[in-house]
């Protein structure tokens, strides 16, 4: 764990790492669905560590109150 300062607790308090999927920016439908898969699929081949990053948000989350926080740094979260 991570020693962070808290914004709704005012101190210093424990922290965590949170990943999360980040909502898909393509529809429901069949057709949006098959898009994502191609995007998935070429983006993947050019590099797979690179294209997994950019399908998740990085969360720090306080021990104490529970508050969470978007803490996506560097280009690879964008």
């Amino acid at each position: 764990m991570d020693i962070r300062f808290c914004d709704k607790c005012g101190k210093e308090t424990k922290h965590k790492e949170m990943l999360k999927q980040k909502p898909s920016k393509y529809g429901k439908s069949k057709k949006e669905q098959f898009k994502a898969f191609l995007d998935g699929f070429f983006s993947g081949t050019a590099s797979p560590v690179l294209a997994s990053l950019e399908l998740i948000d990085r969360y720090v989350v306080c021990a104490e109150c529970g508050y969470k926080t978007l803490d996506n740094q560097g280009d690879e979260f964008q």
